[in-house]
């Protein structure tokens, strides 16, 4: 009997060097116009726990200087096996210690409160949140503005938690320190800096 311990991994990018500036480009545009929905130049079956658009980030960035924390409902031996495998991160269980922190929108986000923040002196070290769900939503919620924006955008996630944006504005209280946030789906992908400003 096949368990997840021994089933075969599901398959990284097709093209591992095309694929990956692709995303790279896609990431990159999404922190530079924060609030915009990208759609993922690449499909991929992503294993149990991950979504597509969150599999595509982290083979794209993630590597071994890269921990992930995995929330309880996105930690997986698939998830873990494939992440070790294809991206060489590794998996932490202490989420103060991860540069990625992976978890589902609907799941409770004072996780958020255990990441690092990064210091006065290195605000680089703080953690990006990966936050998976159902869609991306362009048009409709907040109203964000800041830092990229030529005008306010509005963007919302779908069967978000009642305390997200608070949370994102408390954030970017916190500017230059302060968490990053990446929304994924298994098709989109859209992302506030923390220098985001957001309109509850």
């Amino acid at each position: 009997m096949m368990t997840s311990e021994t089933a075969p991994l599901s398959a990284g990018f097709e093209n591992s060097v095309l694929d990956a500036t692709a995303c790279f480009r896609v990431v990159l545009d999404a922190m530079s116009r924060p609030a915009k929905i990208h759609s993922l130049p690449v499909s991929i079956s992503p294993p149990r726990g991950l979504s597509v658009g969150t599999v595509a980030v982290l083979l794209t960035l993630g590597d071994m200087d890269t921990p992930v924390s995995l929330a309880p409902e996105c930690d997986t031996a698939e998830a873990r096996a494939y992440l070790r495998f294809h991206a060489g991160c590794p998996i932490l269980d202490d989420p103060e210690q991860a540069v990625f922190a992976v978890m589902s929108v609907e799941r409770d986000l004072s996780i958020t409160e255990e990441l690092s923040l990064g210091s006065a002196e290195y605000p680089d070290r703080s953690a990006t949140v990966i936050l998976e769900s159902e869609g991306l939503i362009e048009g409709e919620g907040p109203l964000f503005s800041g830092p990229g924006f030529d005008k306010p955008r509005r963007f919302c996630v779908e069967e978000q938690p009642a305390p997200l944006w608070s949370r994102v504005a408390i954030n970017q209280t916190l500017f230059p320190r302060g968490l990053d946030w990446i929304f994924t789906s298994d098709s989109q992908l859209a992302a506030l800096p923390r220098s985001t400003k957001v309109e509850v």
